[in-house]
């Protein structure tokens, strides 16, 4: 387990993750989403908390949700590290059913539903409330979810995609829900890092030191090795989508 700062937060993530630092403060895979202090947010995949932390003292109440067991409590340790008061954590798998026992690889980040793996409980987001800005990163159930009515309350979204078909159908379900959408660009991912890394420049060379990520990721981009990289820049078989409903 490492520690990682940014701009007076505290992320403890573990080895093999070190990435998520990178895709969530320095990326800022999700900084398109733009914040009300009034804003009921879901962190619908949280995993350790990463956006969680990063975004919920500027928000009302942030509700994170994760089935897998390990990254639930890593992710409760996050929240009481920053002394996030206005963070509910539920240790469930979001799914079209409520209450229901699913299985669930254990992957990490890519844990999917699954005919082997640990056994979770579900919940539905309409249970949870309403939200206002949802961020979702749950490995292709997106699909399955996003026919819900819980949509009607959301202001913004930003998904992380799954699958040629949830690529194709999910923009356009939400542009007919009157949303605005676009995807993850790299001229997005120059403007956030640099934007991000002047904002703290010392946690940045600090996780630098200790992981060489962003030098190895400039690399692989100028000699085409994907295999130096941030994962969500360069896998084909997911994309970053924004949702903004039209003012």
């Amino acid at each position: 387990m490492s520690l990682f700062r940014y701009g007076g937060l505290r992320i403890e993530i573990p080895k093999g993750y070190e990435y998520v630092y990178y895709s969530t403060f320095i990326v800022g895979e999700y900084d398109f989403l733009k914040f009300k202090k009034e804003d009921t947010v879901l962190d619908a995949g949280a995993f350790i908390g990463d956006f969680t932390v990063k975004i919920a003292r500027k928000v009302k109440e942030v509700v994170a949700v994760e089935p897998l067991p390990w990254a639930f409590k890593i992710l409760k340790r996050n929240v009481e590290v920053n002394e996030l008061k206005n963070v509910t954590l539920v240790n469930k798998a979001l799914y079209d059913e409520d209450g229901i026992k699913i299985r669930i690889s254990d992957e990490g980040v890519g844990s999917k539903v699954s005919n082997e793996g640990i056994e979770v409980t579900t919940t539905t987001i309409e249970s949870l409330g309403k939200f206002s800005v949802v961020k979702m990163d749950i490995e292709g159930t997106e699909g399955r979810l996003i026919k819900g009515n819980w949509l009607n309350s959301v202001r913004e979204i930003a998904m992380e995609l799954h699958g040629n078909e949830n690529v194709i159908s999910i923009p356009a379900m939400l542009r007919g829900k009157g949303f605005n959408v676009r995807f993850m660009k790299w001229s997005d991912v120059v403007k956030n890092s640099v934007k991000n890394i002047s904002l703290h420049p010392l946690d940045f060379l600090k996780a630098e030191m200790k992981t060489w990520i962003m030098s190895n990721a400039i690399k692989g981009f100028l000699t085409r090795n994907k295999g130096y990289t941030i994962p969500s820049l360069t896998k084909e078989e997911f994309k970053i989508l924004y949702g903004r409903r039209y003012s």
